[in-house]
């Protein structure tokens, strides 16, 4: 997700909880169910993806239903914003691994393409495996503790059929990740394929420091949740 989209709901949680609280639109209602449908149409976009970058676009859409249900809650829960700022800078680490194990591999457009990847450039394979896990909302990821928080908050604010949708949802990607996952495992790549030449390089090495500021973000979720709290912007 580009940073001007990170922006966008930050923006957007603003003008929802300041500027339009007292508005005779109904807001939250119209924002939960745009929720809803982004998110379940993302993942059943995602279902039938073979080509990597595809699915991981689809992902994103599917992610951004999470992040509109902090805004649909915006002023119905004091939980909102923490759950929205957190979950903003665990997926950001997150998807930024993802795109960029995929960069690393150019001639790895589909999913069997990744066939017998753990077997060649274990590093790489590594990040790709916590990659896809804390994409899911894995625990103890980032992405699990920000899910967590933004399902809470859809309760208080008094959406429940929200949170429970998103965890039907959250249950349902996994499908399409594992499909991701499982060629890796294999010991070979198909007759007539190009096998997966991953490389560790220094661009790699950075992505892993993501990864592991999502783990830590995750395992030390209740140290960093109340730098959340407070104004957003002065």
């Amino acid at each position: 997700m580009p940073p001007a989209q990170f922006g966008g709901l930050i923006a957007g949680y603003r003008l929802l909880h300041q500027a339009l609280a007292g508005s005779d639109v109904n807001w939250p209602l119209l924002l939960a169910v745009l929720a809803a449908v982004t998110m379940t149409l993302g993942n059943l976009a995602a279902f039938f993806q073979t080509s990597v970058k595809r699915l991981l676009a689809y992902s994103t859409i599917s992610q951004v239903g999470y992040f509109l249900m902090a805004l649909a809650v915006a002023t119905r829960s004091d939980l909102a914003q923490r759950s929205l700022l957190f979950y903003l800078a665990a997926y950001a680490a997150t998807n930024l691994g993802a795109f960029a194990v995929v960069t690393e591999l150019p001639h790895a457009r589909t999913l069997q393409d990744y066939r017998g990847l753990t077997h060649r450039p274990p590093g790489l394979a590594a990040v790709l495996v916590v990659c896809l896990l804390d994409l899911v909302g894995t625990p103890p990821t980032g992405v699990f503790l920000g899910k967590l928080e933004i399902f809470s908050a859809a309760v208080d604010g008094g959406c429940p059929w929200l949170a429970a949708l998103a965890v039907v949802n959250t249950v349902a990607s996994l499908f399409y990740y594992l499909r991701w996952l499982a060629p890796r495992f294999a010991a070979t790549a198909p007759a007539g394929t190009q096998a997966v030449q991953g490389r560790w390089t220094a661009a790699t090495a950075y992505t892993a420091g993501a990864i592991a500021l999502a783990l830590a973000l995750g395992l030390a979720g209740v140290a960093v949740l109340p730098l959340t709290t407070g104004p957003l912007l002065p």
